[in-house]
Order: C-alpha cells, then sequence, then structure tokens
C-alpha cells in the first residue's frame, strides 16, 4: 500500500473515530442543559441508550471511549486503519450482539405497567375524584417502568398546563399507538366528562394487557432467532480475532483494506437488518406529534398561570 493509500484511509478511519468520541463527550452534558436543548424527538444519542439495557445505557459513553482507544492501539499494531476501525465497531457493537431484544422487552413492559397503571387510576376514580385529581392521587401506586412520563403528566397538570395539552405530551413521550388509545379517552373525558370512566379505565386496561400477552407470546418465538444470530455473530467475530494475524499480505493493500471494510460493513448491516425483522414495533400513532415549541409554551402558560 502506498504511502498515499494509507494517508487517505488512515483520514477516514481518524475521522469516525474523532466523530465517536465526540458523541460520547457531548454525552456527558449536564442533565439540566440537555433537558433545555431536548427537541421534539430524540436525539441520536437518546435513541442509541433507549435501545440498550439500563446498566449498558449508563456506561455507554464510556464503550465508546474504550472503543476509540481499542481503534487506536488494533490500528498501530497491526499497521491496518481498517482493522482498527472495525475492531472499534465490534466493541461498541457489543452490547447490541448480547442484548438484541432489549426494544421489544421494554415495550412489552411498558405496555404491562401501562395497564397496572389503568387499574389503579380506576381505583382512585371511583371514589369521585376527576381525572386529574386520579391522576396525582395513583402517584404512589405508578409502576417504576413508566414512573418518569407520568410524573411528568402530573407536574404539568399540577403547573396548571391545559389537560389535552398534558395528555397530547405524554402520549408524545411514549410515541406509541396504545397509548395515544388512552389518551383519546382521556381527552374524550375532558371535553364532555361524561359517566362511565370507571369502567372505561378498567377495559383499557384489560385491553392493553391482552396485547402485551400477545406481543410477549411472539417475542417468545421471536427470541429463538435472536440467540441464533447472536451466537452465530459471536463465534464469527471470535474466529475473525483469531485468525486476523494470518491474513495475507493481499490485505496489506488498498484494495484489500477497501474489500474487508466492505465485508465489515456487510456483516454489520445483516446484523442491522435481522435485529429489525425480529424487533416488536410500536403501534401505529393515532395522534399527531405536536411540536417542541408548543409543548414549551403551554408548559410556560401553566406556570405564569400558576404565579
Amino acid at each position: 500500500m502506498s504511502l498515499g493509500q494509507l494517508g487517505m484511509l488512515g483520514a477516514l478511519c481518524g475521522l469516525l473515530v474523532v466523530a465517536g468520541i465526540a458523541l460520547a463527550v457531548r454525552s456527558f452534558k449536564a442533565p439540566a442543559e440537555a433537558e433545555r436543548v431536548r427537541p421534539q424527538r430524540a436525539s441520536l444519542w437518546q435513541r442509541v441508550c433507549e435501545s440498550l439495557p439500563g446498566a449498558w445505557a449508563e456506561r455507554y459513553r464510556w464503550i465508546v471511549v474504550f472503543a476509540s482507544v481499542v481503534a487506536v492501539v488494533v490500528w498501530g499494531w497491526s499497521a491496518r486503519p481498517v482493522q482498527g476501525l472495525l475492531a472499534a465497531a465490534v466493541v461498541a457493537g457489543f452490547p447490541w450482539i448480547w442484548h438484541p431484544s432489549v426494544t421489544s422487552t421494554r415495550r412489552i413492559v411498558r405496555l404491562e405497567a401501562l395497564s397496572r397503571w389503568l387499574q389503579h387510576l380506576a381505583g382512585a376514580h371511583v371514589v369521585g375524584h376527576t381525572l386529574e385529581a386520579a391522576i396525582s392521587g395513583a402517584m404512589r401506586q405508578v409502576p417504576a417502568d413508566i414512573h418518569d412520563p407520568v410524573r411528568t403528566l402530573e407536574a404539568r397538570l399540577r403547573m396548571g398546563v391545559a389537560p389535552e395539552a398534558a395528555y397530547r405530551a405524554f402520549a408524545d413521550d411514549f410515541e406509541d399507538g396504545a397509548v395515544d388509545n388512552v389518551v383519546l379517552v382521556f381527552i374524550t373525558h375532558i371535553r364532555d366528562r361524561g359517566r362511565g370512566m370507571v369502567e372505561t379505565l378498567q377495559t383499557l386496561s384489560d385491553l392493553t394487557a391482552e396485547e402485551a400477552a400477545s406481543l410477549r407470546t411472539v417475542d417468545a418465538d421471536r427470541q429463538k432467532v435472536r440467540t441464533q444470530t447472536r451466537w452465530v455473530a459471536i463465534i464469527v467475530l471470535a474466529m475473525g480475532f483469531t485468525m486476523g494475524s494470518s491474513f495475507g499480505p493481499a490485505y496489506n493493500t488498498a484494495g484489500g483494506q477497501i474489500w474487508l471494510l466492505l465485508m465489515g460493513a456487510g456483516f454489520v448491516g445483516a446484523l442491522v437488518w435481522l435485529r429489525r425483522l425480529c424487533a416488536v414495533r410500536p403501534s401505529p400513532r393515532l395522534l399527531q406529534s405536536r411540536p417542541a415549541q408548543e409543548t414549551k409554551q403551554a408548559t410556560m402558560a401553566g406556570q405564569g398561570g400558576v404565579e
């Protein structure tokens, strides 16, 4: 490989490593500042962390930093920039290889928690409370898996935000058609304050529990494919690193490095494709997402009303 070709590949790999470090450093931003600038749709880093288990998500910034160090070390040891880039990709992507079904499991658990919360709301509403008062009174019974969005909903209602705006923002926090169905019932209730809310909440709870149970059955069947995919990926990676030192001199050329990069990209693409095929997708949205500015204005208006 000529110096010019090596420099070009090195610059490309270096840019990708720097981009990974920059993304990890940016995630160290203070929570308050991150909340102020949070867009309506989750950022790339937030979507990445949401697809990982809690313990992995909390430490993923350190995994990215470690992956960058691995890239530099492998690059220097093998004198092949693509090897360093692929090694970094393996380290950074290992949480998804080992936990291929986090997103599906999280949605099922959230639906089960939503069903229990609706039962608690029905119990609080039966004593004659309004829906808003029932939400506030049932905060102690909110399941941990949906505690944060429900706490945000309760805070908005307590600060004087219009109930319909607060409920729509609650639906946007989940981005799930099953939650939209619940919010539509809430909005209908605050508009006409009709009777039968207790029975409706209980029915919604039962329907949500049934949907979660059916999804768990489907997910159990897909788990077999995920397990096979995980072990195939681990075996292939283990063989690749074991035989990495015996790669022929053809991979020292620019063409060899490009071919190795294409094979690595194809392997990653196949894993991503299998993950998407086995994923449990949220139900289609029934409500249109509100722009972040509208939600912010409604919250500020509610705070102004309280003051």
